[in-house]
């Protein structure tokens, strides 16, 4: 990619102001030296490889057999096309061409998602979408859902999603569901992602690649992929490593990937499975008169998290009396190790969890179609039981390197499950499709003290999740539609076990069995339209959503590390998503978005913040975080505005530009938006790639000016001083990548426009 002409950069950048709205579906396009999937949908991709794919200008619209796997929310391939929601397909040559380390890297030019980092690494990004968030950092109130070819990875424990684990260098596609997915079960409050992986093939033909970095990263990857005798097979494996920009810091990641199956037309099976483990030594947030001087400092130096997880799946489909059931069986294993270095003479936190996981998801669907009307229904049934074993152990600092001294602190099993139902149908009329639906969720956590067996409990939670829809195509390319729908969350294992304000959690939280907490439940009203005209795609969406009893970290007031997980009464997220792109000719590509999001406190309500301590009311950050109505959540910034274009200059050669400007967002700790917050940023990163036959060399350079603006900020004692202080996380610094890859064999031909 390149940079832009002034001409070209002032219609990327304008285009954001269109006053347009709509559903967006980008085609399937596919990676270089690929062959086409009986799959994929008959689509076509913007010209240039990394470019962004060129929407569909049909509705949205699966093949038979992409839709097992796929969150999209239909009843059958084609008579619930008119699918009521805003859904965002990320085509391979898009995930490729800026050769993301991990999920939010890949769909950060999306509108509305941003990116914050409180773990102080790049491999440790936290995402929000809507005001929602989903991440790797413990205790984050989870509100959106990931999946793996519909395989959910939220983990058991704390519902977190351990980003660097995803086999990302598999993924063919990702699908971004925006607003209420009442229909995936709970966390979706937000959205969901889903990521839909490579499968074999072509005649046989593979890849390798290798990189290397700023700051020490180097990483290498190889991949095979054939399709023969009807067998599809693809098998792939990677690992990398980095020293870290910041001090005391580095990352390795190890993965392997297997997809096994055959698929027809009527039935069809497929086994897949996968391994990663990843490493991490993070720094976290920096007392910001250090941050001033030096934001490479690590304050904390220590922390890390050791991760590993495994997963095999086995999915199959064929015909069942007058329609088509599916069948997805899984089995998944997580273990982490984190090590949490506190300020003496606090004691440092160690913390051992064991996660396996057993699901199954049976689906059922029937579609009939005549004489411009049709009818769809589905039907099915999704359950998971997971056994977690989660141990944290008191380290007192002298103690941290050797582990001597140690004191186990919590020792809980938690032998659990969600079963849930599902029914959906899709009626079209014309030129208009409703949509409705419904999902029960019935879920079992129970808390099982080890160590002091008369604090046994169990938790019951069940829900009735319904949403609702049209969609209606006014001819010409264009279409608007309409939602409502119900969202919940059920408490996560690590909330339940911390809900005490009597008897507040050390980080990252000693669990016991504490007052039980109401789940969240959240209803979204949405509004889109959709402007297809050639080459250029206008789309967008309004939308409110109303959430009761949100799950909220409150500090506590008598120790400062540690705190307890509460019910808020009302909170509020509504914006607007503007997004337009297309392409000029053969030779640019371009796209630009605008959201503007509005997250806020509901009902008035005293969150204990260090900032009112009486030992610093003569500190400017002071304050008692009296909410009121109308306060902003933390860490959601209101305004986001993104451009990015590929310039294809020659044949083989591209050059491309991506810029986001994100908004001002408020600090966590500052609930009641009572103290300065976060300035706004700009982030730029850069592309040039090469090709000659089987050969392609790419750089890309990330944070391209080189920014140290704080992207995530809270408040604390710096214990070195005694002063308050805002505690802040800078953007990663400039870092160039080279990539070299090799395809080996013919993949078959290219997707054709």
């Amino acid at each position: 990619m390149a940079c832009l002409d002034r001409r070209a950069a002032l219609a990327a950048l304008t285009a954001a102001t269109l006053a347009s709205v709509g559903l967006a579906h980008p085609a399937h396009a596919q990676g270089r030296n690929s062959a086409r999937s009986p799959t994929d949908t008959a689509s076509a991709a913007a010209p240039g490889h990394g470019a962004r794919p060129r929407a569909d200008t049909a509705v949205v619209e699966l093949a038979p057999l992409e839709v097992q796997g796929s969150i999209i929310p239909v009843a059958a391939p084609r008579i619930g096309s008119g699918v009521p929601a805003r859904v965002q397909i990320l085509s391979r040559e898009r995930i490729e061409a800026w050769e993301p380390r991990i999920l939010p890297d890949v769909i950060a030019a999306e509108a509305g998602v941003s990116l914050y980092d409180d773990l102080g690494a790049p491999s440790k990004l936290n995402l929000t979408t809507r005001g929602f968030s989903a991440g790797p950092t413990v205790g984050l109130p989870p509100g959106v859902s990931v999946f793996l070819d519909g395989v959910r990875q939220n983990e058991a424990d704390a519902q977190e999603v351990n980003f660097d684990l995803l086999p990302m260098e598999h993924v063919r596609r990702v699908e971004l569901l925006s607003g209420t997915a009442s229909l995936l079960g709970p966390n979706s409050l937000g959205g969901a992602i889903n990521l839909i992986t490579d499968r074999g093939e072509g005649p046989p033909h593979g890849e390798v690649e290798a990189s290397l970095g700023a700051y020490g990263e180097y990483a290498g990857q190889a991949a095979f992929s054939t399709l023969a005798r009807g067998w599809e097979t693809y098998v792939s494996g990677g690992w990398g490593r980095e020293r870290g920009w910041r001090d005391a810091t580095s990352a390795r990641q190890y993965n392997g990937f297997a997809n096994l199956g055959r698929t027809g037309e009527r039935r069809g099976f497929r086994v897949q499975a996968f391994a990663a483990r990843a490493r991490a030594r993070t720094a976290g947030s920096l007392p910001e008169s250090i941050f001033a001087l030096r934001p490479a400092t690590n304050f904390t130096a220590g922390d890390y998290e050791d991760l590993h997880t495994e997963q095999l799946s086995l999915s199959g489909y064929a015909p069942l009396g007058p329609g088509r059931a599916s069948l997805t069986a899984y089995a998944r294993r997580f273990g982490a190790e984190r090590f949490n270095v506190n300020q003496p003479p606090d004691d440092d936190v160690l913390a051992r969890t064991d996660n396996r996981t057993l699901g199954a998801t049976a689906d059922w669907r029937w579609a009939a179609s005549e004489s411009g009307a049709g009818l769809a229904l589905r039907a099915g049934l999704d359950g998971a039981a997971s056994w977690v074993h989660a141990r944290i152990f008191g380290v007192p600092p002298a103690g941290a390197d050797g582990g001597e001294g140690r004191t186990l602190t919590t020792d809980v099993r938690s032998p659990g499950y969600d079963i849930a139902g599902y029914a959906l149908a899709d009626l079209r009329l014309g030129r208009a499709t409703f949509s409705g639906g419904a999902r029960y969720d019935l879920i079992r956590i129970p808390f099982r003290d080890l160590l002091d067996p008369a604090e046994d409990a169990t938790h019951t939670f069940h829900r009735l999740s319904p949403r609702g829809g049209a969609s209606l195509d006014l001819g010409g390319g264009a279409s608007v539609y309409a939602s409502v729908g119900k969202s919940f969350r059920a408490p996560a294992i690590l909330e339940l076990g911390c809900a005490d304000p009597e008897a507040t959690c050390p980080l990252p939280f000693a669990l016991g069995d504490d007052p039980p907490l109401k789940p969240v439940r959240a209803t979204t009203y949405e509004l889109g339209a959709r402007r297809v005209a050639g080459a250029l795609v206008l789309s967008g969406s309004v939308y409110r959503s109303e959430v009761r009893d949100e799950i909220f970290f409150v500090a506590s007031e008598r120790a400062l590390l540690s705190g307890y997980f509460t019910n808020l009464d009302r909170t509020r997220r509504e914006g607007v998503e503007l997004s337009a792109e297309g392409a000029v000719g053969a030779w640019l590509s371009w796209y630009a978005n605008y959201a503007f999001t509005r997250a806020t406190f509901e009902s008035p309500v005293a969150i204990f913040t260090i900032r009112s301590e009486d030992e610093f009311e003569d500190s400017p950050l002071a304050g008692e975080n009296d909410v009121e109505p109308g306060d902003r959540l933390p860490l959601v910034p209101e305004h986001q505005a993104k451009a990015g274009a590929l310039l294809r200059a020659t044949p083989g050669i591209s050059l491309g530009l991506d810029l986001r400007w994100i908004g001002r967002q408020w600090l966590r700790g500052d609930e009641a938006n009572e103290t300065a917050p976060l300035p706004a940023y700009v982030v730029a990163n850069a592309r040039a790639g090469v090709e000659v036959g089987p050969w392609e060399l790419a750089a890309t350079v990330t944070n391209l000016l080189d920014s140290r603006k704080a992207i995530f900020g809270t408040f604390n004692e710096n214990r070195r001083t005694g002063e308050l202080e805002r505690f802040l996380t800078p953007l990663n610094a400039r870092a160039v990548k080279l990539t070299l890859r090799r395809a080996i064999g013919r993949g078959g031909e290219e997707d054709g426009g």
